[in-house]
């Protein structure tokens, strides 16, 4: 979803989207202050469920000692590195972060980062087709709480409705990426019924 489409809803949620105006709203204030709204809870929806990213670094021989690459400048939370040989196989590492760096073991092999990263932020300059980089489920709540800061100036809206509906959806938010599971397997019994 792009933010255009992402400010038709919240705008459509206050009654404010006009569909005929560049600008989606005949509100110039509302105007004025959208992206600038939209950049706090974003980032906020981003803590919410955290943007999955990956990094790859190479290495290319065996050699002593370790070598140094920088983490990417986006890089929120450290999740794991995992290691990969020749043949896409699961191998052990060794590494270290200190401060903005990884030190990675001179071991020839794939090293692929994941990490939680920063969004970019919106401005007021930031383009109408901006892909929004947070998942859709929490896509879905942003013109929630958009709407409510928006509203919360406003002495004649009740705004508390927007932010209700908002605290609802985040309690309900499930931000697991992987559910757990079983597998059963059937078993003959002797002598069982």
């Amino acid at each position: 979803m792009t933010l255009n489409e992402n400010k038709k809803v919240c705008l459509g949620l206050i009654e404010e989207y006009s569909p005929s105006n560049m600008y989606l709203t005949d509100d110039e204030d509302i105007r004025n202050r959208l992206n600038l709204v939209y950049s706090t809870n974003y980032q906020e929806m981003s803590q919410k469920k955290k943007i999955l990213k990956t990094k790859i670094y190479t290495i290319t021989e065996d050699s002593n000692g370790m070598t140094e690459y920088m983490l990417p400048s986006n890089m929120y939370q450290f999740k794991r590195l995992i290691g990969l040989d020749d043949n896409n196989e699961r191998k052990s590492i060794a590494y270290d972060i200190i401060g903005k760096k990884i030190y990675i073991k001179n071991e020839e092999g794939k090293y692929i980062l994941e990490y939680y990263a920063y969004p970019e932020v919106i401005t007021e300059e930031t383009e109408e087709d901006f892909e929004l980089e947070i998942d859709q489920d929490v896509q879905l709540i942003l013109p929630y709480a958009v709407a409510n800061d928006i509203l919360k100036v406003d002495p004649s809206a009740d705004y508390t409705a927007f932010y209700n509906e908002y605290r609802r959806k985040i309690e309900e938010l499930d931000s697991r990426i992987i559910l757990p599971s079983i597998e059963v397997e059937e078993t003959d019994t002797i002598g069982g019924i």
